[in-house]
């Protein structure tokens, strides 16, 4: 492999790993960009769902008394398709409104009910989907709590079309910067091996000056080289010459 096709070869190799470096790093920060939005929009329903029910039960209603509750969380998962389920229980355990009718009366889950210890929102995978919950309160303390269960296939579907696009995207930038990168190393290789080149054909005596004067003096030193082998092939006739009429005279 010559000097020109490692060159080459190593500016191409190096652009194509920074620009997938980049790729990777790009998909990364969007996957996690696109998991903390829908973290949050997930988060702002859970608010606005326990603001409403905590202001009902302010007003000295019980929670199953809370009638508009049920069409409520019907609409806000019609709403969004990646909401499975929605479920408002009492502190017992068992779910007082769902989106699922049938699920009505039904005892939640242990670690849901558990949860209802602490007042910071949770999480919690569940075969293979997510659920997000909170507490609700009201002035006796602890009145219950809210878990909104949302699919992860539309999450994993998102980041697979992000993964094409930018994948597609990336083969575009690579082939590009790569074509860059040859032509700027055949460019480099060019203007470094151009002075070279000049004074191989001087030594070759394929003609060529030194009156350009861009390579430090090496084309003068090559031109001085020539004149002294030149010379040195001058001398070595005349001395033939003088050995031949030497013999001649013997």
């Amino acid at each position: 492999m010559t000097f020109v096709s490692r060159l080459i070869l190593v500016a191409v190799i190096s652009v194509t790993a920074a620009v997938v470096a980049v790729a990777v790093i790009a998909f990364s920060a969007s996957d996690k960009v696109g998991e903390e939005i829908e973290r949050a929009r997930v988060a702002n329903l859970l608010g606005t769902l326990r603001a409403s029910t905590e202001a009902n039960l302010s007003i000295g209603l019980l929670l199953d008394q809370i009638s508009l509750l049920q069409p409520r969380i019907e609409r806000e998962k019609t709403n969004d398709p990646s909401i499975l389920a929605i479920d408002v229980f009492n502190p017992g355990g068992r779910a007082v409104y769902s989106t699922d009718r049938s699920a009505i009366g039904e005892e939640v889950s242990q670690d849901w009910i558990r949860r209802l210890g602490t007042d910071l929102a949770w999480t919690e995978a569940e075969r293979g989907d997510t659920v997000f919950g909170t507490r609700f309160e009201n002035d006796l303390g602890v009145a219950g709590g809210i878990a909104v269960t949302v699919s992860d296939e539309a999450r994993s579907a998102r980041s697979g079309r992000l993964g094409l696009d930018l994948a597609s995207r990336t083969l575009v930038l690579v082939v590009a910067t790569s074509l860059a990168a040859a032509l700027a190393a055949l460019a480099f290789t060019y203007v470094l091996t151009r002075p070279f080149e000049r004074i191989a054909r001087i030594l070759r005596g394929d003609g060529g000056s030194g009156a350009g004067g861009d390579d430090n003096g090496l084309t003068q030193l090559a031109e001085s080289t020539v004149r002294g082998w030149r010379d040195a092939e001058a001398r070595v006739d005349r001395g033939l010459g003088q050995l031949g009429a030497l013999d001649d005279a013997a």
